[in-house]
């Protein structure tokens, strides 16, 4: 199993601060190597915060998270960081490259912690091999700024990938880009959850986005619903 969440809950404030608004309510999943899961909902019901703890970039009030059969949540804060660097990748709606730096560069952001010689050179061939494989071979010395949207989230994924993680988190990515620029977003998300094993848990409003995932799970009123819909 690369990823289970067991009996997440996970509370806010209300606004006027009189109670604990419950926004997940004993939430499990499951995800297997190579596997595909899709979560929708309503505005507002968690999916985000769901895939935040899954990827530990958010802890629940209780419940276990496991990643490789390791629970992050009796994990520290380097502990679940170095973890997640990892064996996690996470893409956003937005891309957050550094703006000072190359496609390259950001890409091998991911690496640096763990560099020594011989792996900064295994890095950037595997970093450059993924652009590749994403079309964007001849970008790689190109900023941001000089990238169109659907360029940059491509390099967003390719960031998320090069660490060869066991699971890809995806929280609307294809949410700010245009319809064409979203479907060839949607197809590379899934060839490369095809291609490499990476098991794939992904927020999405896209219906047409949520159709090519394995498994499609409906949150809403705090509970995931269990049945693929």
């Amino acid at each position: 199993m690369v990823c289970e969440l067991q009996n997440i809950v996970k509370t806010y404030p209300s606004p006027d601060g009189a109670e604990r608004l419950i926004i997940l309510d004993g939430v499990s999943l499951a995800l297997d190597k190579g596997e595909s899961v899709a979560i929708v909902g309503p505005s507002g019901s968690g999916k985000s915060t769901l895939l935040h703890i899954a990827a530990g970039l958010d802890l629940p009030d209780s419940g276990e998270v496991f990643i490789d059969g390791r629970d992050i949540s009796k994990m520290g804060e380097k502990e679940i960081a170095a973890l997640r660097n990892r064996k996690i990748g996470v893409v956003f709606q937005r891309h957050c490259l550094l703006p000072q730096c190359t496609l390259l560069e950001n890409v091998l952001v991911p690496t640096l912690p763990y560099q020594n010689k011989n792996e900064k050179a295994v890095s950037r061939q595997r970093a450059a091999g993924i652009l590749d494989r994403l079309g964007l071979s001849d970008r790689l010395n190109h900023f941001p700024s000089q990238l169109s949207g659907g360029e940059c989230q491509r390099g967003a994924l390719a960031r998320a990938l090069v660490n060869r993680p066991s699971l890809l988190c995806a929280d609307e990515p294809t949410g700010s880009l245009d319809m064409g620029t979203a479907e060839e977003m949607g197809r590379l998300l899934r060839d490369i959850n095809r291609e490499e094993g990476t098991a794939l848990l992904l927020v999405t409003h896209s219906e047409k986005l949520a159709a090519q995932m394995d498994r499609t799970l409906e949150l809403r009123n705090g509970k995931l619903n269990d049945e693929s819909i």
